[in-house]
């Protein structure tokens, strides 16, 4: 059975089909539209997101140039669309320069604010500085501390947990060491804590105030009954209860043999609720991605976790050995818990990778966005550690020394590690900037057709294409055209007659209006009525 496990994650791998997903919503379409210019005031203003939005603490209020508030009905998501906001007028208004502001949680749990100026009646223009806005947050400390908190609580648990099943012998022995008690009682508790002091964080993020007002009852309802976090944060209070009676009991009764495995399950339910807020939230083969998700949480939590276990329960343990048996008993652990180790690496490498395929969409975006330079410095972290763990096993199995600082060494790089996640979980994702791309196709006619859109990004783009025959520019082209279409919807298609900038060269200015993948039709028409035809697909951004 052995020799086919590999084979049958290394097919897992090629046949994954991860769905990127941008992290936060971005705008589609507003009415009114970014610098508008308006005689009519249309019957409400509307926002057309990317993704659900989140029904709690969402908003959309008017201002004038002046930095006066027009009147306007309550923001309400509309019945036709869960990707719309929408809000009504009250009257009309002067003429002049207003600024839209307004504020959503996405599907993922991040809220996103901006603006959107416009102009009404015949007042003077917009200048050139009047941009449509969005801001995204960067996470505060408190925010990745707390988190990590819980990631560290996580390894913990399931680590003295996967010690106490995997690795030891004795049960009774465990149950019996006071260190192993305090360490469960207090892994516990910073687990408890974290995931308490969410809730009130929560409200500070989505609601945008301070912590003086992260109590405030209505808020706090608002939370509850208004996000997807609420729902999943009531889900673990329970399993945090029922947790606390599991590990209460395990340790009074150390004979029962399944309440370990029963509290390394209920863990495991908290790292699924987990899982279930954040990024994967907005990917659309959500139960795949949470899966993932889980997997790669669960063992860095294993291979972390178990660390912890050898430096801080493997000593006192051996020390209640008789003199003769420290050392077989010291190595038999580390000899158990190196196998697997390994198998925990290659988990993190499978559902790292397709983590990756659905956040980073290009090498340009590996490189340059906070996201994407943020994995890299966790991939440089965990290769640190897998070369420490691979020192590990080596010495092993010679047996001569104890593991020592080494040890101490690949768990600190562990936390740290975890710091990162807790960055990752909370910026947005490497979607939002994939960089110019330039494609090329070969036709039947062994023609080469060459795409570049530039800067690949939601707004103005100069698209250009350039069209050659072993080589040489194509000189006798009649007209060129493409037809461009975003894939996630019907609507949108765009048709561009592309002017010749040289020979076989040809560009256009055009307005992408939507970040996701674009179908990109190119047909162009010799004097002789031969037709040269390439599609493409490609993936825009949304910064």
């Amino acid at each position: 059975m052995k020799k086919y496990f590999w084979l049958i994650v290394s097919l897992f791998v090629l046949f994954l089909n991860p769905t990127m997903a941008f992290g936060h919503a971005t705008i589609i379409s507003s009415n009114p539209s970014p610098n508008e210019a308006m005689d009519t005031l249309p019957e409400k203003i509307s926002i057309q997101f990317s993704e659900n939005i989140q029904p709690a603490f969402h908003s959309l209020e008017v201002f004038s140039q002046d930095g006066d508030k027009i009147q306007i009905q309550d923001s309400a998501i509309s019945e036709q669309s869960e990707k719309v906001l929408e809000a009504r007028w009250n009257g009309t208004i002067d003429e002049g320069i207003y600024y839209i502001k307004w504020r959503v949680v996405s599907s993922d749990g991040h809220p996103i604010e901006g603006t959107i100026p416009f102009q009404f009646g015949d007042s003077a223009g917009l200048s050139d500085q009047e941009n449509s806005e969005v801001n995204a947050s960067f996470p505060n400390s408190f925010n990745v501390i707390l988190q990590s908190l819980q990631y560290i609580c996580f390894a913990a648990l399931t680590g003295i947990l996967f010690f106490r099943l995997s690795l030891m012998q004795d049960s009774r022995l465990f149950e019996a060491s006071r260190r192993t008690r305090l360490y469960l009682w207090l892994s516990y508790a910073g687990l408890a804590f974290s995931i308490f002091c969410s809730l009130p964080l929560k409200v500070t993020i989505d609601a945008g105030v301070g912590w003086t007002d992260a109590f405030k009852v209505s808020y706090i309802k608002e939370v509850l009954n208004g996000t997807n976090f609420g729902s999943v944060w009531i889900i673990e209070i329970l399993i945090l209860l029922l947790l606390f009676l599991v590990i209460y009991f395990m340790l009074e009764n150390s004979l029962n043999k399944s309440l370990p495995y029963l509290s390394f399950i209920i863990i495991a339910c908290l790292m699924i609720c987990k899982a279930l807020t954040g990024h994967t939230a907005a990917v659309p083969n959500q139960v795949l991605a949470v899966l993932m998700d889980f997997l790669h949480l669960l063992s860095m939590a294993l291979w972390l976790g178990g660390l912890m276990a050898l430096l801080v329960i493997l000593p006192g343990l051996a020390d209640r050995q008789a003199v003769q048996d420290k050392k077989t008993f010291y190595w038999s652990i580390i000899s158990r818990f190196s196998k697997w180790a390994f198998l925990f690496v290659i988990i993190l490498i499978v559902s790292g990778i397709y983590s990756s395929l659905q956040h980073v969409p290009t090498i340009h975006s590996l490189f340059n966005t906070t996201y994407g330079q943020l994995l890299l410095a966790k991939i440089g972290l965990m290769l640190v550690m897998i070369v420490l763990g691979g020192f590990h096993f080596l010495r092993g199995k010679k047996q001569t020394k104890k593991l020592g600082y080494s040890v101490g060494m690949e768990f600190g790089l562990g936390v740290v590690i975890l710091l990162v996640a807790a960055l990752l979980t909370n910026i947005q994702t490497a979607m939002s900037s994939p960089g110019p791309i330039e494609k090329t196709l070969l036709t039947e006619e062994n023609n080469e057709v060459t795409l570049m859109v530039t800067p690949n990004e939601v707004g103005d783009n100069l698209i250009q294409v350039n069209l050659s025959n072993e080589g040489k520019p194509i000189a006798d082209i009649e007209q060129l055209t493409i037809t461009m279409q975003p894939l996630d919807t019907p609507n949108g298609e765009m048709r561009l007659q592309m002017k010749e900038k040289n020979t076989g060269t040809f560009t256009s200015k055009s307005i992408l209006t939507m970040p996701g993948k674009w179908s990109i039709h190119v047909h162009g028409l010799t004097e002789s009525l031969d037709s040269i035809n390439a599609d493409f697909i490609v993936f825009i951004g949304n910064s």
